[in-house]
């Protein structure tokens, strides 16, 4: 089983004014039995897509307008796939105590952690669990991550990290977590409720 990971919101500046200004984070899982459908979906929309959606070289939700949300939403809903996500309040007291002046990394690190271990034990997951990430890390980076969440889970986990432009479901993560996001934001439901049935794990972040 694959699973696509993606992250709304960044996770810098705990404790500041910036984190006042965007006082959430969420990293979102799609839980992927079947990616045929949800890459059709992907494939479609933007076949029927206005010209300044075509020239794009992804679909991205902050960058939707609102019908081509709900079409995608609608889609991955329809599909025979899950999604998961953990949420993180930056005001909290135990973030504060533990993660103030902590490099961003090793808190998303953490995040990561526990959204895996969750998934792995909701669905008893057996044999090698292939997590694939947006690629946004380099290097030594990377490789410090990948060891620390193949050390972390004590599973055998191959992690692959792409460039969401060539991997529709990726994108559809982007949708997924987007919604999710809004709901906590903007205290706006209006996607979440299109992907509410398909959510089997959401929980806060604790330490």
């Amino acid at each position: 089983m694959r699973i696509y990971i993606d992250e709304s919101g960044n996770l810098g500046g705990i404790g500041s004014k910036t984190s006042e200004e965007d006082p959430y984070f969420v990293l979102a899982a799609l839980v992927a039995r079947e990616e045929i459908p949800i890459r059709r979906c992907i494939k479609d929309v933007r076949h029927t897509l206005k010209k300044r959606y075509k020239v794009k070289s992804e679909l991205k939700f902050k960058e939707s307008d609102d019908p081509i949300k709900r079409r995608i939403l609608k889609c991955i809903a329809e599909t025979n796939n899950d999604i998961s996500y953990i949420f993180l309040r930056k005001d909290q007291p135990a973030l504060l105590t533990s993660y103030l002046g902590v490099e961003p990394q090793l808190l998303y690190n953490d995040l990561c952690k526990q959204l895996l271990r969750r998934v792995i034990l909701s669905y008893d997951l057996e044999g090698v669990i292939e997590v694939v990430i947006d690629r946004f890390l380099y290097g030594d980076a990377r490789r410090k991550f990948d060891r620390y969440l193949l050390t972390a889970l004590e599973r055998d986990i191959r992690i692959s990290h792409l460039d969401s432009k060539q991997c529709p479901c990726l994108q559809a993560a982007d949708f997924v977590v987007g919604a999710i996001a809004r709901k906590y934001r903007d205290n706006d439901e209006l996607f979440y409720r299109r992907i509410q049935h398909k959510i089997t794990v959401a929980f806060e972040f604790t330490e």
